[in-house]
């Protein structure tokens, strides 16, 4: 079986699901086919018009501490954001360097370990862990994993065209999946949205035969 995610760093639902996701994959063999997005502010800035501290970003903060609580998970506002933007207006800068520079030294480690890679940066990022974004927190990571930082990083640099242009491959064959929004779980031709979507992905696994026990 073989489940399609479409993830995004800046995403705390993206990050909520990740334990489960993982579950799924190493417990029940599960093929998943990590697929990274940029985040919203990237892809569709005109979603954030309108939108500010107290008309939006507040509320949602709620929710995600509310979701973290019961999945029994830590949540702390990121220390920095992945993206540059005024909570208070909205506004989303021209200058991102940090979503850019994460989400292509991702796309530069090899295919099958980068969900790996998410959920350790992720829980840095969703703990409000301070500068989780320096060279040596990341490289860090990497080394946790086997993962050798400086070949990633050479690959970031000197193959980022290409880096690029796999991560926009991911986001069309995400609109064509069905949805816009992450964590977007896909199998066959049914899309889940949304981490609370978990369940019913689970539901369909199992009526194709996966015998599940417990997520």
């Amino acid at each position: 079986m073989k489940v399609d995610l479409y993830f995004s760093f800046r995403s705390p639902y993206s990050y909520l699901i990740l334990p489960r996701i993982v579950l799924l994959r190493d417990k029940y063999g599960v093929d998943i086919n990590f697929k990274q997005v940029y985040p919203l502010a990237i892809r569709e800035p005109e979603f954030f018009k309108g939108k500010n501290l107290f008309t939006y970003f507040l509320l949602k903060r709620f929710d995600y501490f509310l979701q973290a609580k019961k999945l029994g998970m830590v949540f702390k506002k990121p220390n920095p954001d992945p993206i540059k933007q005024n909570m208070l207006t909205g506004k989303i800068s021209d200058d991102q360097p940090r979503i850019f520079k994460l989400c292509h030294y991702c796309q530069a480690i090899e295919k099958d370990r980068q969900l790996d890679f998410a959920v350790e940066v992720s829980s840095k990022i969703w703990s409000g862990m301070k500068n989780w974004n320096s060279d040596d927190s990341i490289s860090e990571s990497s080394s946790k994993l086997g993962l050798n930082h400086n070949d990633i990083e050479k690959k970031r640099t000197d193959a980022e065209q290409s880096l690029i242009g796999e991560i926009k491959l991911n986001q069309k064959e995400q609109l064509e999946a069905g949805h816009h929004g992450v964590p977007l779980t896909v199998y066959k031709d049914k899309f889940f949205f949304g981490q609370d979507r978990f369940n019913d992905l689970l539901r369909t696994l199992k009526k194709d035969g996966l015998e599940l026990q417990y997520i």
